[in-house]
């Protein structure tokens, strides 16, 4: 079985370079260190699938978590 490269991802699928593309345009860029350690703690959605070695989310799931992301300096209501 070949292995799956990024080339072979779907339209509708994020990579990691695709997710801090978008962050960083919505204005809130982290870095690809940042984001792995986010996903693994589980402050950022777990990769939808996997293309071989290769984490992919759905776009809906990244910008959902990115606009319910609390900003810096914001204080939660009681």
């Amino acid at each position: 079985m070949a292995e799956t490269t990024d080339n072979d991802l779907p339209a509708d699928w994020w990579t990691t370079e695709d997710v801090l593309a978008y962050l960083r345009s919505a204005g809130a860029p982290i870095s690809r260190a940042t984001w792995a350690a986010y996903v693994s703690r589980g402050q950022a959605p777990a990769a939808d699938r996997m293309f071989g070695r290769s984490p992919a989310w759905r776009p809906t799931v990244v910008r959902a978590w990115q606009a319910s992301r609390p900003r810096r300096g914001s204080v939660p209501s009681d």
